[in-house]
């Protein structure tokens, strides 16, 4: 082989070897480019996001529900998720609609009255309207707290729920309600007598309210 035809056949590969390179580079380059431009618009999408998220209006917390019973003597404040309805009943003086829960399909109810008999003979009407799966007696649980020096009695039952249609006293249709709970408060006051507040309806909706009707409880004031 001449020596000028082995000179061109590596000037030939030098010319390719460089192309190649030059390419692969072009390559590299684009890649670096198009990486970096997905950084630059998710950092920007980021920060878009975080900013709406910081302007966005905060919820509105609802306003507490307070409202008195026994003529102004005794009042409450409680959750503004509680809403205040008519009483179903001339003798009850306030009933509250507490939401249900997402599963559940009747809301609880809240119901406030005054009202005789012993605390005893009470607790005792409120454990005949529940029966057990197991045929076993139903028996509430039973403590009692101090809220402004006056004796609270709190109740709570589990079980199937016999509810006597037009109310308890009507003499109507009894409907059995399964996996239901009632929390209780008996209130003892100076004044006014017992005070009877009862939240009943599907357990876990009442469940999911325990904490708020405990507090509901507590948060009771005498006028002054």
């Amino acid at each position: 082989m001449s020596v000028l035809k082995t000179t061109l056949i590596r000037s030939l590969a030098i010319v390719c070897v460089s192309f190649f390179c030059s390419q692969i580079c072009l390559a590299q380059s684009s890649a670096t480019d198009d990486a970096s431009k997905a950084v630059k618009a998710a950092t920007q999408e980021g920060s878009s996001t975080a900013n709406k998220a910081a302007n966005a209006p905060e919820a509105e917390t609802p306003e507490p529900l307070s409202f008195s019973v026994a003529g102004g003597n005794l009042n409450f404040t409680t959750t503004g998720t509680w809403k205040s309805v008519k009483p179903k009943s001339r003798m009850l003086e306030r009933e509250i609609q507490v939401p249900r829960t997402e599963n559940d399909n009747r809301d609880g109810r809240l119901t406030i009255m005054g009202a005789g008999g012993s605390i005893e003979a009470n607790i005792a009407r409120w454990e005949g309207q529940f029966s057990q799966a197991d045929g076993s007696a139903t028996k509430a649980k039973v403590t009692e707290e101090t809220v402004e020096n006056m004796k609270v009695t709190m109740v709570d039952i589990s079980g199937v729920y016999v509810e006597t249609m037009g109310g308890p006293f009507s003499g109507g249709k009894k409907v059995e309600n399964p996996n239901f709970r009632v929390l209780a408060a008996i209130i003892e006051t100076p004044e006014s007598g017992n005070y009877f507040v009862k939240l009943i309806g599907p357990k876990a909706t009442i469940g999911a309210n325990e904490k708020a009707f405990v507090e509901a409880i507590k948060s009771v004031k005498l006028k002054e």
